[in-house]
């Protein structure tokens, strides 16, 4: 199994490029985190940033 933590993080650069996150992209990049079934710190964080992001209205969600 490998680790795609940088995967995930281009995932994010890229649905965020315009400052909005599509839901769908937030699938795409929820199932990237969990899809070993073992989610590390790293990815951990990267999601609960990414959901502070959009909670705090610095990106905006999109349906």
């Amino acid at each position: 199994m490998t680790d795609n933590t940088d995967k995930v993080k281009i995932m994010i650069k890229n649905a965020l490029a315009d400052g909005r996150l599509s839901r769908s992209d937030s699938d795409l990049i929820r199932n990237a985190v969990y899809y070993t079934g073992k989610v590390t710190g790293e990815k951990a964080r990267l999601w609960r940033e990414l959901q502070a992001r959009v909670s705090n209205g610095e990106v905006i969600l999109e349906n």
